[in-house]
């Protein structure tokens, strides 16, 4: 049987906490307590370690079923009477059934034992206060309680220790570090790394995580295995890339320049199930790195072909392996360039010392010619701009090399003309083309019928929220520009928009305010009157019919072959009906009761989230999450018309209790399957908001490549056998 240990997977050792009260409280019914039978436990202890507990249970009736739980000390010796202890139990139990779709009883039938019982828990804490509690149930009464409560307390023994210590020479090179570690004892294993001391500090600061020097090197630990698993690296492979044994040398290059650092090592032990244990306390010392070490490379910065917001730009490095940075931004006219570079560092040093943004290796290349995306999109006209480029590993490692130039004039904005026209007309949305006669003028496009449209009160609203959001971004960096906050809430250029959640048989104006980037102020308003006017829906309505929920548990892959994306999901499925009359049919499903919802707004909702469905085989099989509501939605376009009619709609919400049997599921799928493949539609939940919403498509988009480099390198790391790290032990037990 499966094994019950609730201890939480917490960085530190806390208690579980629950939810349910421990005493009865006026608006909550006292639990039953458990009804002594007769039945009782005889509970054995076995070997107790560290991290494990043998045990064997007893029962004085060997065809009788119960429960054997593992519990942490502190949260049993809370509850003042066992009732109490026994009634959160189920409750806890029966929350977590529901999380996969089962019942309490179908839950707990594969957890009950019968007979003896021998077995074991591991992964526990060290030096920790447990209790095995062991409870009968009757099967035949909904698994309710049906003895006294057993518990038998033990405590962990202390951690394994290592008779070793540690002694870290270090070498500084620039912003190159050697470290030697010499361990007393050849055959230790042992664990190194190395920090900047504000880090180090803050982890253990009372006023952040308050840590240990040891919980705080298992979270390093901890952070280092993580990373390597999610760049697909085996655990032996991390093992033998994270341990050491003997006298090492290991290097680090590319830290951060003129930085405190702190070394941390110690001991470990890793048995023969993985479990990685501390066995030594820390030994930590510092250091400090100097400059970043100067690397011989230039740049050759080309700027040509410079428009109103374009300009062709290439950096080629001399060494096409070795990191920098490099930025293009408005130029005030005065900085130099070594000024320039010292505010990119001292804005964004942190994250490029991790490597993270900024850092790139070979020709960065933004002609538009051969090889290159595009010509560098600029943010304003008449601008003085600055390309610069310098070596960065860490810290500056060569002089910067800048260029200037200045994007030519363009159009006031209030010069720019704007057309905007109307095609895909629906009942409740329509396709936005807008075009301007200058690619530079910023602005903001719109819809609505005329009598919402005002005019004074939208000018003052956009220029308010200008302002707003510049001060934000200078509140966070004050060389922020309002060309740039333009550039990331405003339109420019040609776009095509979708517009939707509008009334049917209604009349559509458009409207466009041109913002002057100078100023941020509204220059100019272009109206549209009389844009399109929403059709007329079509006569088909289609019928919403809820089937029934299934759980993918149950299914485990044997209908869909899924069984990954069915664990613990409810399988929703929705039939189609009532659609004569209609050339096609779309279905989504949308998070949420939206029962009381319009259609247009129903029709916003599921924007970029219909899908087509069969009208031969109308059916929709969704993975839903229990206990969640959910809307199936549908619409169909008439065949007469071509336009889409009225919106059906219908609700669930799995629950255990309405959940059912899975053989249905297998019937229908077979007779679907019959004659056409069926396949999963994975719903998407999104929020509801009023009113007309846009979406817009640039005519032209392209996206920077962002590239990582890594930052530690160890020399011949020592070798471990193992095949699963389980970091734990000191710091952290676990939830099994």
């Amino acid at each position: 049987m499966k094994r019950f240990n609730w201890l939480m997977m917490l960085l530190t050792a806390v208690v579980l906490s629950f939810a349910a009260c421990k005493e009865p409280t006026p608006d909550q019914p006292e639990p039953v307590p458990p009804q002594p039978e007769g039945l009782t436990f005889e509970v054995e202890l076995g070997e107790v370690t560290y991290s494990s507990v043998d045990y064997t249970v007893t029962p004085s009736d060997l065809e009788a079923e119960y429960l054997c739980i593992l519990y942490d000390a502190e949260t049993v010796e809370e509850f003042t009477q066992d009732k109490y202890l026994v009634a959160t139990l189920l409750q806890e139990l029966e929350a977590e059934a529901r999380t996969e779709g089962m019942t309490l009883v179908e839950f707990l039938a594969d957890y009950t034992d019968k007979g003896v019982l021998e077995s074991s828990y591991t992964n526990l804490a060290p030096e920790s206060d447990y209790y095995l509690i062991v409870f009968g149930v009757d099967p035949a009464n909904n698994y309710e309680a049906c003895s006294e409560v057993s518990k038998t307390k033990f405590t962990t023994a202390a951690a394994p220790t290592l008779d070793v210590t540690f002694t870290i020479e270090t070498t500084v090179d620039g912003n190159t570090a050697e470290y030697v570690v010499t361990p007393s004892d050849n055959e230790a294993i042992w664990y190194f790394y190395t920090i900047p001391t504000d880090s180090y500090e803050y982890y253990q600061s009372p006023d952040a995580y308050n840590m240990s020097e040891e919980q705080f090197l298992l979270y390093c630990l901890e952070m280092q295995i993580d990373g390597y698993r999610g760049a697909g690296y085996d655990d032996n492979t991390i093992l033998n890339a994270l341990f050491h044994k003997g006298t090492l040398t290991l290097q680090a290059k590319d830290l951060s320049a003129n930085t405190d650092y702190t070394n941390m090592v110690a001991g470990f032990i890793i048995d023969e199930t993985g479990v990685i244990t501390l066995a030594t306390g820390v030994t930590t010392s510092t250091y400090t790195t100097g400059d970043a070490k100067a690397a011989d490379l230039t740049f050759e910065i080309s700027v040509t072909d410079v428009d109103i917001d374009r300009a062709a730009i290439k950096i080629t490095p001399s060494d096409e392996t070795a990191p920098f940075c490099w930025m293009v931004g408005e130029w005030d006219g005065v900085k130099t360039a070594e000024e320039i570079m010292n505010e990119i560092v001292a804005m964004y040093g942190a994250m490029m010392n991790g490597g993270y943004v900024m850092i790139y290796r070979g020709i960065q290349d933004y002609t538009g010619g051969p090889g290159s995306p595009y010509k560098y999109k600029l943010d304003a006209p008449d601008t003085d701009y600055y390309v610069i480029a310098f070596g960065y590993a860490g810290g500056i490692t060569t002089e910067p090399v800048m260029e200037t130039f200045h994007t030519l004039p363009a159009p006031d904005a209030s010069e720019t003309e704007f057309n905007m026209t109307a095609s895909a007309v629906t009942p409740y949305s329509l396709t936005i083309g807008v075009t301007s006669s200058v690619a530079s003028t910023y602005y903001s496009p719109g819809v609505c019928a005329p009598g919402e449209f005002d005019e004074e009160a939208m000018v003052a609203e956009i220029e308010a929220g200008i302002a707003e959001i510049l001060a934000m971004q200078q509140a966070q960096d004050p060389n922020a520009t309002l060309v740039q906050v333009l550039g990331m809430y405003f339109y420019k250029g040609n776009y095509t928009i979708e517009a939707s959640g509008m009334q049917p048989e209604t009349t559509i104006m458009g409207y466009i305010f041109a913002i002057d980037h100078k100023t941020g102020k509204v220059a100019k308003v272009q109206t549209f009157e009389n844009l399109a006017t929403t059709t007329k829906p079509g006569d088909v309505t289609p019928t919403v019919e809820f089937i029934g929920n299934y759980s993918g548990n149950e299914e485990d892959g044997a209908v869909f072959g899924q069984p990954d994306a069915t664990k613990g999901r409810a399988i929703s499925v929705f039939k189609y009906s009532g659609f004569d009359g209609a050339r096609s049919l779309f279905t989504t499903l949308l998070g949420d009761n939206l029962m009381n919802y319009t259609d247009p707004e129903l029709w916003k909702a599921g924007t970029g989230y219909w899908e087509s469905c069969s009208m031969s085989q109308p059916y929709s099989f969704y993975l839903t999450d229990w206990d969640y509501e959910y809307t199936a939605l549908a619409y169909a376009v008439d065949a007469t018309t071509g336009q889409p009619g009225g919106i059906g709609r219908e609700k669930t919400m799995p629950t255990v209790e309405n959940k059912q049997d899975i053989q249905e599921l297998i019937d229908l799928v077979a007779e679907l399957n019959a004659a056409e493949q069926s396949s999963f539609s994975l719903p998407q939940s999104i929020v509801v908001s009023e009113g007309i919403s846009l979406s817009a498509v640039k005519v032209e988009t392209a996206e920077d490549a962002v590239e990582f480099k890594a930052e530690t390198k160890a020399v011949a790391p020592a070798t471990i056998e193992a095949n699963v790290v389980k970091v734990g032990g000191y710091i952290r037990p676990f939830y099994m």
